[in-house]
């Protein structure tokens, strides 16, 4: 693992090298970086417990409207079936966010790409949801609903996510971090999957640490784990 991830703390740092100067006056636009041990997302992991390198770009506009691109290198696609070439997720993404009193909401829509070659009669992944977000303090949950098949699920449109999570924060830069998610599958298994774990800022960087976990049985993507990563927004 520490082969692997040396290159992409280099890359890292040159990137935020550039950051500076460039960003010196508040603008809608804004990008980042980042290095996780795993991707993990809804508790199963996206690269074979191998680490991933991601970042993406985002617009902000003072309205509450906002757009964006972000991408990661994955494996699972490509594990699960040799006659896939994939190796990278695109999430492209746009929505609404404001406040109402104290609470905040966001809603919007979501399509995860997955670029590459794909067998004949294979469902592809390439998965359109929309969701709904609700805040308050260091509360939040999220409600997203799938338009297309999920994920490559046969016959799956209409799926369903529930996501419970808390961010606490211990001091000025340490933060508390759970969550709790329900993954409902048209016609597939549905299953749970929850975390724990602590995110600490220095020096404009963003550390994590957590401690993952589901209740899907045999699969080894889906066994309980800790991830460590380090992102940064610039």
């Amino acid at each position: 693992m520490k082969s692997r991830l040396k290159p992409l703390v280099t890359t890292l740092a040159c990137l935020t090298t550039l950051s500076g100067a460039a960003m010196a006056e508040e603008s809608p636009f804004s990008a980042n970086i980042g290095i996780t041990s795993d991707y993990i997302y809804r508790g199963i992991s996206q690269t074979n417990q191998r680490p991933a390198l991601q970042g993406g770009f985002d617009y902000a506009h003072a309205s509450g409207f906002y757009a964006g691109i972000w991408g990661s290198n994955v494996s699972w696609l490509a594990d699960a079936d040799p006659d896939v070439s994939n190796s990278l997720e695109l999430d492209i993404y746009a929505g609404y966010s404001g406040e109402a009193g104290p609470i905040g909401y966001d809603v919007g829509l979501l399509q995860y790409y997955y670029p590459g070659k794909y067998p004949s009669g294979f469902t592809k992944p390439h998965t359109l949801e929309g969701y709904v977000g609700l805040s308050w303090e260091f509360l939040s949950f999220k409600y997203s609903h799938a338009f297309t098949n999920l994920f490559g699920f046969d016959d799956s449109r209409g799926s369903q996510y529930y996501d419970v999570s808390a961010a606490y924060p211990l001091t000025e830069s340490l933060t508390l971090d759970a969550h709790y998610g329900f993954q409902r599958i048209r016609n597939a298994d549905d299953y749970k999957d929850w975390s724990l774990g602590l995110t600490q800022t220095w020096a404009g960087y963003e550390f994590g640490l957590h401690y993952v976990d589901t209740d899907i049985k045999n699969d080894k993507l889906s066994d309980d784990r800790i991830t460590v990563s380090v992102s940064r927004s610039f």
